[in-house]
């Protein structure tokens, strides 16, 4: 502050100097002057000039030469406004394309499922079916969820009712392979059991990759713990493998194939799941499906094998 006041009392007296016939400001004016220009208050300095010129007619130029002097100093002093960043086409195309790659990290699938079923085997019979399954998928891991339940009454009596739900991530390590862990919940007392909780992990293998062909399997431990419908609670150490197989055999019409197998000391279950996917309209599809559940080791009365034939509407999201 103390240099650009000296450094315009300066120019001010250079100027004068070259105006010798210009009468001189009184100090004490050129001082209120300067004191107005330093405040940065315009409307202050235009009220201080005005009336300092009206009081020294005489000084209106050595006034102007000291505002000027004044405004050139600091219009000198002030910093350059900083270049504004060109962004080029392409620079905005990419910072697009990552924003648009950063959004589809993950992707969201899904689909809902609704219609009847009929059966064999404990509770035969014709029935409702319902199932949901939801996936979401990242560059290199996975993680599913599904839920199914059929239910059936006959005469105002529960003659079927199953239940199933499994939450499965995994985790890729390379283009083909993976590591998985898999939590499942079931219910179905007509088989014998009241509740039946397994938790297994192990790794899988992508055989088939192709957009028409893919083919999956997977195996490792699993532990399984059961609470017969006879009171009586099982816990025991067994060994998963399931196979997982996809055919498109047209632009709208797919056939699927999951089976697994659980085996254990006392009881192996065998689950197997078919289907043909129909394209209707839309997101909107037809389902056929069969299933087959078998158990080495069913409890008294029970018998070994049930069968579902399913038909369902399916919607996908």
């Amino acid at each position: 502050m103390l240099f650009r006041s000296a450094l315009t009392s300066a120019l001010v007296l250079s100027a004068c100097a070259a105006h010798s016939a210009v009468a001189q400001t009184p100090d004490a004016v050129a001082r209120l002057i300067d004191a107005a220009l330093q405040s940065g208050d315009a409307a202050g300095l235009d009220v201080v000039v005005r009336y300092a010129k009206q009081a020294y007619p005489q000084s209106a130029e050595s006034i102007d030469a000291q505002i000027a002097a004044f405004r050139a100093v600091n219009s000198a002093a002030a910093p350059a406004p900083a270049a504004t960043p060109v962004v080029t086409a392409a620079q905005q195309a990419k910072t697009e394309q990552a924003k648009v790659e950063q959004a589809a990290a993950i992707k969201y699938s899904g689909e809902g499922e609704l219609g009847a079923f009929t059966t064999t085997g404990n509770a035969p019979g014709i029935g409702l079916a319902a199932g949901l399954k939801l996936t979401a998928e990242g560059e290199d891991w996975r993680l599913g969820l599904l839920g199914r339940a059929d239910y059936q009454e006959t005469s105002n009596v529960v003659v079927r009712e199953q239940y199933r739900f499994s939450a499965e991530p995994n985790y890729k390590f390379n283009e083909r392979g993976y590591v998985y862990g898999l939590g499942q919940y079931e219910q179905d007392r007509f088989q014998g059991f009241h509740a039946r909780y397994s938790l297994s992990g192990g790794v899988g293998y992508s055989i088939l990759t192709d957009e028409n062909a893919k083919l999956s399997v997977k195996a490792g431990p699993a532990w399984r713990f059961t609470q017969l419908v006879t009171g009586m609670d099982e816990s025991v150490v067994a060994g998963l493998a399931s196979v997982d197989i996809k055919l498109k055999l047209t632009p709208t019409i797919q056939l699927t194939e999951a089976a697994s197998a659980y085996v254990d000391e006392q009881r192996s279950t065998l689950f197997s799941v078919a289907a043909l996917d129909s394209q209707l309209i839309g997101k909107l599809k037809a389902r056929l499906s069969y299933t087959i559940q078998y158990e080495s080791n069913p409890a008294l009365g029970r018998a070994p094998t049930d069968t579902t034939s399913r038909l369902t509407l399916v919607y996908g999201f």
